[in-house]
């Protein structure tokens, strides 16, 4: 009886618990560029166009294609996102480069909604596909803002589950 009891109320409270709302914001630089040998390739993301509100984001992750150009020698791509600093950024091996955006990215983001990026060869030659950037912001998607809203719980939802969960077990063996 005591577990139905908890049970029942566990389901009441997270039935009635908030949500928090994170805006997501997609931007695709398209591009088809060859990088070669020791070269780089330069550009940047621009999120002020897409309904970015400065200071709001809070995640984000960076993808960009690289393909081979068919010759024997392999490639050694260096990936600089920002700063050189080994935050956001990383190497590769010919392959596409998948990175999440860390502090220095982020604090770019929030000063100015731009990311610049550039690519480098340090060994081999390539070309740059398409770079895909996703950001996550604190943004509610407002009535000026072209972001869609993704819905997400609250820490707290997710300690009062988790507390019940264990309370539930604690009971069980109890009996």
């Amino acid at each position: 009886m005591f577990i139905k009891k908890m049970g029942a109320a566990l389901v009441f409270l997270v039935g009635f618990a908030s949500t928090a709302n994170a805006a997501m914001i997609t931007d695709v630089v398209e591009q088809h560029k060859k990088v070669g040998w020791w070269g780089s390739h330069s550009y940047f993301h621009d999120l002020n166009d897409d309904g970015f509100e400065l200071g709001s984001a809070v995640s984000g992750t960076l993808e960009i294609s690289v393909t081979d150009d068919n010759d024997r020698s392999g490639e050694l791509v260096l990936f600089t996102v920002e700063d050189f600093d080994f935050d956001s950024g990383g190497y590769s091996f010919g392959s596409a480069f998948v990175g999440g955006l860390e502090v220095n990215a982020l604090g770019a983001l929030n000063a100015d909604g731009k990311l610049d990026v550039t690519v480098t060869s340090l060994w081999g030659d390539f070309y740059v596909g398409d770079s895909i950037l996703t950001v996550y912001t604190n943004d509610d998607g407002g009535t000026n803002s072209s972001a869609s809203t993704v819905s997400v719980p609250e820490p707290g939802v997710l300690t009062l589950l988790g507390l019940g969960v264990i309370g539930l077990g604690l009971a069980r063996t109890r009996a």
